[in-house]
């Protein structure tokens, strides 16, 4: 993106188009203030996320850059989820996948050695595939439900700072 503004003047404007990420107890969204775009902005680095009334750490964050050019502020930025939540994905599906793995074919063996099912093996045959599932459809949802927010992140950055979309040539 391009601004005509100055990289003061842009990370004005962006602190002025959103709130801080301070969390309250006497909100419904969790956080203080009303705007609708949550963040920080620090240096000429800024992080974004919309607000919403519910928590949703799969949505997409907006972690940009701002550096000054030939007639304004070039803005660059990527869409990702919080590393902490890409950590515990990793950690989940990892964990259920070899722990999992492992409780799976160990009760699968026991299952078919002796031909009939104990509590125990049913419940290794059953839980490592659920945990993973489960923690495939959390993704899967909570993806689903912001994906509007970066088309959301993008206008809001246009409107907040008079910036155009560069299209590469």
């Amino acid at each position: 993106m391009h601004s005509p503004m100055a990289p003061a003047a842009v990370a004005e404007a962006l602190r002025r188009s959103m709130d801080e990420e301070r969390w309250t107890l006497f909100s419904f969204s969790g956080y203080q203030g009303g705007q609708a775009v949550l963040g920080d902005v620090w240096g000429n680095s800024f992080h974004l996320r919309k607000q919403r009334f519910w928590r949703n750490d799969f949505a997409p964050n907006f972690y940009g850059e701002f550096q000054p050019e030939a007639g304004g502020t070039r803005i660059e930025g990527r869409f990702q989820m919080p590393a902490f939540v890409q950590f515990f994905m990793w950690v989940w599906l990892g964990s259920a996948v070899l722990i999992g793995g492992a409780v799976f074919v160990s009760s699968l063996s026991d299952f078919l050695t002796s031909g009939q099912g104990a509590d125990e093996e049913w419940s290794g045959l059953i839980a490592p595939p659920a945990l993973l599932l489960f923690g495939i459809v959390l993704f899967g949802f909570g993806h689903l439900s912001g994906r509007d927010d970066k088309t959301f992140i993008l206008e809001h950055l246009q409107n907040a700072l008079s910036a155009r979309i560069d299209v590469p040539l």
